[in-house]
């Protein structure tokens, strides 16, 4: 079998392949071509080395995550994806539009029968619609004028059908990432659309 020769990754000299010391495929004519080599990309090196450790961290609090912790990142990704769908609205329990200059925004994605309610409704887009953080924080929901201005927006058959669902419903793991991307999915291709 005839020798091939591979070029020094730092000199670009052609050397055998049986001569040439070999690190991380690449090939080097000696040591002193490998070292300098390393010196001069000792950076780039470091940066991946960092870069491959994000990615290992992230993946290992990926397994330690809890289900309370993907429901909590669920219901972050629907609300986004709910205020998004109905940024052009007022709110929907008392009409108003409010500036979202405030800190920490003044919408919220509120939901008609609360999630500690009706929890199989959490993820029910019917459910929830924008409301101001007055109506639903502090106005517990302003159940009363939300039910009216639903009626207006679904109408009547809806939420009647919303009203009498019931029967309890248990999201497991898989359930809660694949709303997660569900909801991320559509939010990222209904902002781009909008995007001039």
């Amino acid at each position: 079998m005839r020798s091939t020769n591979r070029r020094c990754s730092h000199c670009r000299k052609k050397v055998a392949t049986e001569d040439a010391i070999i690190s991380h495929l690449k090939a080097f004519c000696d040591y002193s071509c490998l070292k300098e080599f390393t010196a001069k990309n000792a950076r780039k090196i470091q940066d991946n080395v960092r870069k491959q450790k994000r990615q290992e961290d992230k993946v290992k609090k990926e397994r330690l995550k809890t289900r309370s912790d993907w429901t909590k990142e669920a219901q972050s990704a629907f609300n986004a994806y709910v205020r998004f769908r109905d940024r052009s609205d007022g709110c929907i329990s008392c009409g108003r539009h409010v500036d979202n200059s405030g800190i920490g925004g003044n919408w919220d994605a509120g939901h008609y029968r609360s999630t500690g309610s009706a929890p199989h409704l959490r993820f029910h887009l019917w459910n929830c619609h924008k409301q101001c953080v007055k109506c639903n924080r502090y106005l517990s929901g302003n159940v009363a004028d939300y039910r009216v201005q639903l009626i207006w927006k679904l109408g009547h058959d809806r939420v009647d059908a919303l009203e009498k669902m019931s029967g309890p419903k248990h999201y497991s793991v898989d359930d809660l990432k694949r709303i997660k991307k569900i909801f991320t999915k559509k939010l990222k291709m209904k902002q781009k659309v909008l995007q001039p």
